[in-house]
C-alpha cells in the first residue's frame, strides 16, 4: 500500500486494519482530524476489496445544501420538485457494486440520516417522487471529524445508525502523534511535486518540520512542501522557504524562543554570513542581529 506512507508502529497497524476490513463488505467508519487521510484509507479499503472493479464516489456531506441531501444521495424523478427537469440518479445508485464514501458523515441532516439507516437495512432505495423500490448492492464507508457520541447527546445525529456504521471502526491519529511518519512524508511529497528538480532539505529545515505542531495534518504537509519547492532558491530547502504559520510553531521555531547555544550553533556552520544563517534559521537577518543581541553573541573580528 504505497499511497499510506509511514514507517511507525501506527502506519503499520493501519496497513494491516485496512487489509482485514477490505476482506467483508461490512460498513466502515472512519474517524479522525480533518486532513489526517481519510478518504485515502477509505480509497485503499475499496482497492483491496472484493468490489474493486466498482466504482468509488466520494460524497462530501458537509458541501451539499441540507435541502438537496435526499435527492443527491437517493436520487429523484423529473418533476419530483420545482427545478427537477429531469431524472437523477443518486450518489447510492451511481455506487452500484462498488463502495459509496460518505465524508463528514456528521453534517447530514435528521431526515436524510433515517433514510440512510433504511438502505443499510434493506439495500433498497426509493428515489424522491417516486414510488418505485430499487435494490442497490454497494458497500458503505463513512468518515467524520467530529465526535459523533457527543452529536448524539447534542441530538444531532442518531444513534442508531452510529452503530450500523460502526461495524467496523478506524481512527487515524494526527501528523503531531507520528512524528516518525513527518520526514518520510515530506520526502515522498518532494519528490513527487519537484517536476525532476534534484531537491533537499536542510538540516535545520528537517528539525523544523519535525517541531512543527502540524495542525492541517498531513494534507498541511503536502501543501507546505509543494510552497517550498515554489520558494526554494537553491536545492536545499531551507525553513523560511516553508513560510509556515508562527502560532503553530513550537518553541525552536519560534525566534523569541532560539536559544543561544542554538544559534551560535547556526552561525558557526555557516562561517559567521549572517545571510545564510538567519535564512536556515527561518528569521530576518534584522531578526538575528537582534538576537545576537539579546544573547550577547558576538561575531570573531
Amino acid at each position: 500500500m504505497q499511497e499510506l506512507i509511514g514507517v511507525g508502529n501506527t502506519v503499520k497497524e493501519m496497513k494491516k486494519r485496512i487489509l482485514q476490513y477490505a476482506q467483508c463488505n461490512a460498513e466502515v467508519l472512519i474517524e479522525g482530524d480533518t486532513g489526517v487521510g481519510k478518504g485515502v484509507c477509505a480509497k485503499l479499503i475499496h482497492k483491496n476489496s472484493s468490489m474493486h472493479r466498482g466504482p468509488f464516489i466520494a460524497v462530501n456531506c458537509g458541501s451539499i445544501s441540507k435541502g438537496l441531501v435526499s435527492s443527491e444521495l437517493f436520487g429523484h424523478v423529473k418533476g419530483a420538485f420545482t427545478g427537477a427537469s429531469d431524472n437523477h440518479k443518486g450518489y447510492i445508485q451511481r455506487a452500484r457494486n462498488g463502495t459509496l464514501f460518505l465524508d463528514e458523515i456528521g453534517e447530514m441532516p435528521l431526515d436524510a440520516q433515517g433514510h440512510l439507516l433504511h438502505f443499510l437495512e434493506s439495500k433498497e432505495v426509493t428515489s424522491v417522487g417516486s414510488d418505485r423500490v430499487i435494490e442497490v448492492d454497494c458497500r458503505v464507508i463513512t468518515a467524520t471529524n467530529v465526535n459523533l457520541k457527543e452529536a448524539i447527546l447534542n441530538k444531532t445525529f442518531r444513534s442508531d445508525l452510529f452503530y450500523r456504521l460502526n461495524v467496523l471502526p478506524l481512527t487515524i491519529p494526527t501528523l503531531r502523534e507520528r512524528v516518525d511518519d513527518i520526514l518520510p512524508l515530506a520526502n515522498f511529497f518532494l519528490v513527487s511535486h519537484s517536476s525532476g528538480r534534484s531537491l533537499r532539505f536542510s538540516v535545520d529545515a528537517v528539525e523544523c518540520l519535525n517541531n512543527y505542531a502540524w495542525p492541517g495534518n498531513v494534507r498541511e504537509l503536502k501543501n507546505v512542501i509543494r510552497r517550498a519547492i515554489v520558494l526554494a532558491e537553491s536545492e536545499v530547502i531551507y525553513p523560511c522557504d516553508f513560510a509556515l504559520d508562527s502560532n503553530s510553531a513550537t518553541e525552536r521555531s519560534n525566534p523569541a524562543n532560539l536559544k543561544s547555544k542554538y544559534i551560535e550553533q547556526v552561525i558557526l556552520t555557516h562561517r559567521y554570513n549572517i545571510s545564510a544563517a538567519a535564512k536556515s534559521l527561518g528569521i530576518s537577518r534584522p531578526t538575528l542581529y537582534r538576537l545576537m543581541k539579546k544573547h550577547n553573541i558576538r561575531l570573531l573580528q
